[in-house]
């Protein structure tokens, strides 16, 4: 079976939230102006071609103008039923079981977007790349990305950027995993 390769990417503020009091992400544009170009957004969708997203986030991300993931394949993870606008798809089960899938189905490289999802596939053990860019803010509440449920696992440095708005950019992989 083919290797699907998972990667996350996302702002987090110094105190680990990647969202603020009910699910607010307004601070991320605010305290991070720096282009997707610099951060390096740009090249890794350039490299995607799946995103495996949480339906809080594909909920959020509906409102954006434009869709920001026009030309990829955008599937939901969720039990309720939704009724597409842009060609994404629904799944269920783990993010394991579902990776599996989409490795069946072709996807060579998937995204993970969405605090449950990623925190469920550093749980599993699936993430091969992890990309935080701090952001400059101690939110005090919000949606944490690591929480206690976590199991203990090793990651290797990759990169470290500093970014023109005080962002820094902490790239890391799984030890086993070569770039």
């Amino acid at each position: 079976m083919q290797q699907t390769y998972v990667s996350v990417f996302l702002g987090i503020s110094i105190d680990g939230c990647i969202a603020g009091e009910e699910g607010d992400l307004s601070w991320l544009a605010e305290l991070a102006p720096d282009s997707p170009e610099a951060t390096g957004y740009t090249a890794l969708m350039e490299q995607v071609d799946t995103l495996l997203i949480g339906r809080t986030t594909y909920d959020a991300v509906l409102g954006f103008e434009p869709w920001p993931y026009a030309g990829k394949r955008v599937v939901v993870l969720s039990h309720r039923d939704f009724v597409p606008r842009h060609g994404e798809q629904r799944r269920e089960g783990s993010v394991k079981a579902v990776l599996a899938q989409l490795a069946e189905e072709g996807c060579r490289h998937v995204y993970l977007d969405g605090g449950a999802v990623i925190r469920a596939g550093l749980r599993e053990g699936v993430v091969d790349s992890l990309t935080l860019s701090m952001l400059p803010v101690v939110l005090g509440k919000g949606v944490r990305l690591f929480d206690g449920e976590l199991p203990r696992s090793g990651w290797q440095l990759a990169e470290t950027r500093s970014l023109p708005s005080g962002v820094v950019q902490l790239r890391y992989r799984r030890p086993d995993i070569q770039l």
